[in-house]
């Protein structure tokens, strides 16, 4: 359970934050710019799973053919054992990158349909891009902010594919989550019932997050507006 809430709250932050910093930041290239660096970011999407697994296996790697630490030794440090060391930040990383390429596409379509004019008036007015991302952009982009929390905190809660094929949950049971705690129970250890119970309860915790991710967005209060907008 702390696995799981440590994993879900950092690979969601990394998400959400990091693909608001990254559209907002080509939001003012030109086209061919913004295209180049999000078509970079979009590229973990095309990968298949046990080759985006394998790149990160690799990279981490504790001997010095690791692509990290093949840098360090050349640096004349020593290498370094990532997945003894730091396996739940690897995988926080790696199912984050993901998260990014998807919620980075959702967030620069929905930039493209701000007004322009709103933020042209906000530079006359002196305001700073930082000022009016913050104030006037990121408050316009709610709905595909709400979209992209549900859709990944439902997706990390009940991911373990990468986790087991980066760590298979260790080392230790240092990144064994729920998800892949049942799965291990039900197809590893054959306790079917146990594994399949892990699961029943997962579906509610979902239902419950979903409902508090719903209320703190204050997703009737969005509706009604819009309701009121349409008449």
């Amino acid at each position: 359970v702390v696995n799981t809430i440590v994993y879900v709250g950092s690979a969601l932050t990394f998400t959400i934050v990091g693909a608001l910093i990254i559209s907002l930041s080509t939001f003012r290239m030109n086209n061919l710019a913004s295209t180049f660096f999000r078509t970079i970011f979009f590229l973990p999407r095309s990968v298949p799973p046990v080759v985006w697994a394998f790149i990160w296996s690799w990279s981490f790697e504790g001997t010095r053919f690791g692509v990290f630490n093949s840098i360090l030794t050349e640096l004349g440090f020593k290498p370094v054992f990532w997945f003894t060391k730091y396996p739940m930040l690897i995988v926080i990383l790696a199912n984050g990158f993901l998260g990014i390429s998807l919620a980075m596409l959702v967030f620069s379509s929905a930039l493209s349909m701000i007004p322009r004019e709103l933020l042209d008036a906000a530079e006359v007015d002196g305001a700073s891009y930082l000022r009016t991302s913050i104030h006037i952009i990121i408050p316009m982009l709610k709905w595909p902010i709400f979209t992209m929390v549900v859709w990944h905190l439902m997706s990390f809660i009940n991911s373990y594919v990468y986790i087991l094929l980066i760590t298979e949950g260790g080392p230790y049971y240092a990144t064994e989550v729920w998800a892949l705690y049942g799965y291990d129970s039900a197809f590893k250890y054959f306790r079917y019932g146990y594994g399949s119970s892990l699961m029943m309860v997962l579906v509610i915790v979902n239902t419950l997050l979903f409902l508090a991710v719903w209320k703190s967005f204050g997703v009737k209060r969005l509706m009604e507006a819009l309701e009121v907008r349409s008449r």
